[in-house]
């Protein structure tokens, strides 16, 4: 069955992506034959981002979800652009789901048939132990699934594309499945319900799948690689070996937690400390060189690196750990933190736990190849990202 449902005519569609401390909000335009089209797009700050309390933290992110479609249909009446929106994609990261890798394998001494049954079976059996897994770790009950994708199939231990239909005594999968709790998704589906219309279509995604999909495609000869995302809050992290997600983990240490150690220390406001960057950044800013001595950053990059360390040790204990980081930075100190990074790995002095590292930081020059009238929104890579993935998915069905 198709994941979306593709009219021949142009139309709008909501694309909306949800992390730990914003939502980044899109109208999007897309056609056959042609790039996605970025006709607005705008981030909103989640106001409450205390994960302790747990009921205020959902209650803001469903406010400013709220927030983000009033104030996105504000604008297009303001364009004058009058036609439907009938589509809204949402990309849900941390700590709203949950996603995690598995592979499975089915050993028989006498041939069987790849079908949908078969599959369905496997899928549903591993849904289940994910979710038992899940609730365990994290003491949460009722987990549901967001989504689930078989990322890479083997018959005979060789690599196939479309296995219905074959048969075989030796099948892989690995599967992909994401999950949210179930108060989260039942608020998102009233929300969905109450302010977008039961009539209007909406499909939701991990953004761990987004971004794979689109580093699977792009960087097609790297088979072992780190991506690694700096949230407001956390960290997420996932392995890719030999072309699939071999683990997925993060760290509660995020862009935030970095400028609010470089506050403590400096004994600087927020505010200042931001214009005492901006200032750097267009010096080309050198952490050796600017801010007169004063450790601005340096000690919250050592605390986030040491985290990184932490996590990829634990991460890795069956394999080497790759070569390559991947990474998208969306602001100012994100963008500081991967081109300190960047110096370090250039001089083959970014070693992690014995393995020269090489940080590919991926310029949002990239991502704008891919769609139409990205240089209007400069600083919105999660959105561009899942553009190019929704429009794969409608290409592909």
């Amino acid at each position: 069955m198709s994941f979306f449902l593709f009219k021949k005519k142009p139309s709008l569609s909501f694309v909306f992506d949800i992390r730990d401390s914003f939502i980044s909000s899109g109208i999007v335009r897309f056609q056959d034959d042609k790039k996605p089209e970025l006709i607005l797009c705008e981030d909103f700050d989640i106001l409450y981002q205390n994960k302790k309390d747990h009921r205020k933290y959902v209650a803001s992110m469903i406010r400013t979800l709220d927030r983000a479609v009033i104030s996105m249909r504000k604008e297009l009446v303001k364009m004058g652009i009058k036609e439907n929106i009938d589509k809204h994609y949402f990309f849900i990261g941390s700590p709203w789901s949950v996603s995690q890798s598995k592979t499975i394998k089915i050993l028989k001494n006498k041939l069987f048939e790849v079908n949908s049954e078969l599959l369905n079976k496997i899928i549903i059996s591993e849904e289940f132990a994910v979710e038992k897994e899940i609730e365990d770790i994290t003491s949460e009950p009722n987990w549901k699934v967001l989504e689930q994708k078989i990322i890479q199939s083997k018959i005979n231990g060789y690599k196939i594309e479309n296995i219905f239909g074959k048969k075989t005594s030796n099948l892989s999968l690995e599967l992909f499945v994401s999950f949210i709790p179930y108060e989260i998704k039942d608020k998102l589906s009233s929300y969905i319900n109450e302010r977008l219309g039961k009539k209007n279509k909406d499909t939701k995604h991990s953004c761990i799948l987004s971004s794979y999909s689109f580093l699977r495609d792009l960087y097609s000869d790297r088979n072992d690689f780190i991506y690694v995302d700096i949230g407001g809050l956390i960290t997420d992290i996932y392995v890719v070996r030999d072309d699939i997600v071999f683990n997925i983990g993060s760290f509660p240490f995020g862009e935030g937690n970095i400028i609010e150690t470089a506050m403590e220390r400096s004994n600087l406001s927020r505010t200042i400390l931001m214009s005492h960057l901006n200032i750097g950044r267009d010096k080309k800013f050198d952490l050796d060189s600017h801010n007169n001595g004063v450790d601005l950053l340096r000690h919250g990059f050592s605390i986030w690196r040491n985290n990184l360390e932490t996590m990829l040790s634990k991460m890795c204990t069956e394999m080497n750990i790759p070569n390559n980081i991947f990474a998208i930075s969306n602001s100012l100190v994100t963008d500081i933190l991967f081109n300190e990074l960047d110096r370090e790995s250039e001089s083959n002095s970014l070693n992690i736990l014995g393995t020269n590292i090489r940080i590919n930081n991926i310029k949002e020059s990239i991502l704008n190849n891919f769609i139409s009238n990205g240089k209007s929104f400069p600083n919105k890579p999660y959105i561009k990202m899942d553009m190019v993935f929704i429009d794969k998915m409608q290409k592909n069905n």
